[in-house]
């Protein structure tokens, strides 16, 4: 090798090992890799979004929902700028494309946030669609959608980012609360904490007819500040559904339902810091549900991002995984559980995707609009397997379920009805992806589909086991970030063979009992039974 050559060679590995320590410093080591018995298959979903960080915020919606009522899930993605938004319907082979062109929309309008509810009764699902332009409301006839836009007052400076659906008065009609975010072209850059910067968001009570009023400012909870999402969840297990928000650039929310549409606002263990998706779930069985939030976590140092905060005003970069202690008080158990020391994070969830019975955690990673960020190497999204003693273990790489492109939300279902949890990932500016979950150890499921009408948000399941432990679950629509998962529960039953009781209570005070439910399997409830 001659001379220039080995000074070119030894400058490529001089920088070689410059980015890997930059990389080191700026991202830190990577999480311990554990082993699990869960295997993701990875099937074809032929869905690519147009992602344009430079006009438009860096966000993109997905859901869950039966298009016809037949009882298997499609998956509605919704466009970038230039993009028209897409269903998609499950089959084994892998996802195909439905005409969705009643969903057209202006060439520049990107949508952010999807859910979806059964407005009519009629068993299939209408969808709630969060774009630039506005919310929209698309009416479901037959498989064939109609749109409207709803008028609410929505600020000039407002771009809708997600809608979380509920049932605030327990009336059978669904409510909604818009998150919005401040437009891309009146920001005043992406670390500013200041109290009256940012857009509103609004809490849209419905008439029973399918239109919606704003109640934000006569429900206490109005204000200036750009927010991610927001989702209802019975927190003091009294039937009516409270609201927890994550703000960016600000701290969480938790509001108790005082059941007359108003709302106050509770304390919290958490500081200033940029919690961004919501993850909902019992994660230590003890029957309520606990709140997981993902946040910018270890990629940059606290003082690249603590932007307009004082010293006095305490600041946090870890994720947040608050643990219901009852009487709406939590204690943050992020670090005691090694779930805070992760990358830059999304969409979150809690789910029991091993089906061992104990909860689970997963986040969508990195950020496209970090400058740079194609030369550092990119988080692969993280599944934190749940072990014996209650703390959280990285185990996506042995999963096969690495998604190392610019994640920003996630949705779940069990698209097969073999008990067990799919994962539908969103990617921006990339194709999405879909594992589905081949479960090669003893632990089998049991996946419930309930009826998409309002009755059934924030219902609570319970199992009981022959050993006696009782696996609690609620159903939360939203949960994730701009995104909605499939109408139900899913319960992780070990290696228990036997069937089981389901027992439901919704928040009317209606209880059922279904016996006789086989693991490994699906259970459609009928809206009748």
């Amino acid at each position: 090798m001659s001379k220039k050559k080995k000074i070119i060679l030894a400058v490529v590995v001089v920088a070689i090992l410059a980015v890997c320590s930059l990389v080191f410093f700026i991202q830190g080591p990577p999480p311990e890799t554990g082993e699990t018995s869960l295997k993701f298959r990875e099937i074809p979903l032929p869905h690519t979004q147009v992602g344009d960080v430079e006009k438009s915020l860096p966000f993109m919606g997905m859901s869950v929902v039966d298009v016809d009522g037949d009882g298997i899930d499609e998956i509605a993605i919704g466009g970038g700028h230039g993009q028209a938004d897409a269903i998609y319907k499950y089959a084994e082979s892998g996802f195909t494309a439905l005409d969705a062109s009643a969903l057209d929309k202006e060439a520049l309008d990107a949508t952010f946030g999807i859910a979806s509810a059964d407005t009519n009764g009629d068993g299939k699902e209408e969808l709630f669609i969060a774009r630039e332009s506005g919310v929209y409301y698309a009416e479901n006839n037959d498989g064939v959608y109609t749109q409207r836009k709803l008028e609410f007052g929505l600020a000039d400076n407002t771009v809708p980012l997600s809608i979380a659906l509920g049932d605030i008065n327990k009336d059978g009609f669904v409510d909604l609360y818009v998150a919005g975010y401040i437009k891309i072209d009146q920001a005043e850059g992406e670390t500013n904490f200041s109290d009256g910067y940012g857009g509103y968001s609004y809490l849209l009570l419905n008439d029973g007819s399918n239109n919606w009023t704003d109640i934000s400012e006569e429900a206490g909870i109005f204000s200036q500040h750009n927010r991610f999402l927001a989702i209802f969840a019975d927190l003091n297990s009294d039937t009516w559904p409270d609201i927890v928000v994550a703000q960016d650039t600000g701290k969480v929310e938790i509001w108790e339902n005082l059941k007359d549409n108003t709302f106050k606002r509770h304390a919290d263990p958490t500081d200033y810091s940029y919690p961004m998706g919501i993850g909902v779930g019992d994660i230590d069985n003890d029957g309520d549900v606990d709140l997981y939030f993902s946040n910018v976590g270890t990629t940059l140092p606290k003082a690249m991002v603590k932007g307009n905060l004082t010293d006095e005003q305490k600041f946090n970069t870890d994720y947040i995984l608050l643990e219901n202690v009852g009487d709406f008080k939590f204690a943050d158990v992020s670090v005691a559980k090694n779930a805070a020391k992760y990358g830059f994070g999304w969409g979150t969830s809690i789910e029991d995707f091993n089906n061992d019975s104990k909860m689970d955690l997963y986040f969508s990673q990195n950020y496209a609009r970090f400058p740079g960020v194609k030369l550092l190497k990119l988080y692969p999204g993280r599944l934190l397997e749940q072990q014996d003693d209650g703390s959280f273990l990285s185990v996506e790489k042995n999963a096969n379920g690495e998604n190392s492109k610019f994640g920003i939300t996630q949705v779940v279902s069990d698209f097969n009805k073999d008990g067990s949890l799919d994962l539908v990932i969103g990617n921006l500016g990339g194709k999405a992806k879909c594992f589905m979950t081949a479960q090669t150890g003893a632990f089998k499921g049991l996946t419930v589909r309930f009826p998409g009408t309002a009755k059934w948000l924030n219902a609570v399941g319970v199992i009981t086991l022959p050993n006696g432990k009782k696996l609690t679950r609620q159903f939360v629509a939203g949960e994730g970030l701009c995104s909605d998962g499939f109408n139900g529960l899913h319960f992780g039953l070990g290696e228990i063979s036997e069937p089981v009781t389901l027992d439901v209570t919704l928040q009317t005070g209606e209880t059922m009992s279904y016996p006789d439910l086989e693991p490994g399997t699906q259970f459609m409830i009928s809206e009748s039974k």
